[in-house]
């Protein structure tokens, strides 16, 4: 799951110009715009009707390694596979899917408003 936003090479182009400070603005856009994700995918998780911990409470964004980063259930709640996709005995529960298409463009718009911002456009 995954998309690009088109203008980025122009925009990472302007940021390059801003020299050290140019990584420092992508990594907040991308940021903010995880955090945009996190919430959503926070709001679409099943919840267990049990006495149990919420797989909702327990969506995170991970470090950004190499311009990326990962937004999903922390490690030790590995069934949300089982939910997002289902299994032969259970039918699939997607949350992470539809959260993303769902806020794709809220993404998007947070993350050029930090860019924006912080190139002063």
């Amino acid at each position: 799951m995954g998309f690009e936003l088109t203008g980025m090479k122009d925009v990472l182009k302007n940021l390059e110009k801003m020299g050290n400070q140019s990584q420092e603005v992508a990594d907040e856009a991308l940021k903010a715009g995880a955090e945009v994700l996190r919430a959503k995918m926070e709001e679409l998780a099943p919840r267990s009707t049990l006495n149990k911990e919420h797989l909702a409470n327990h969506i995170i964004i991970s470090a950004i390694k190499d311009g990326k980063l990962d937004v999903g259930p922390k490690q030790g709640f590995f069934y949300a596979h089982f939910l997002e996709f289902g299994t032969s005995k259970i039918s699939p529960q997607p949350f992470a899917q539809p959260a993303f298409e769902s806020c794709k463009d809220e993404i998007q718009r947070v993350m050029a408003n930090v860019i924006k911002s912080r190139l002063k456009l």
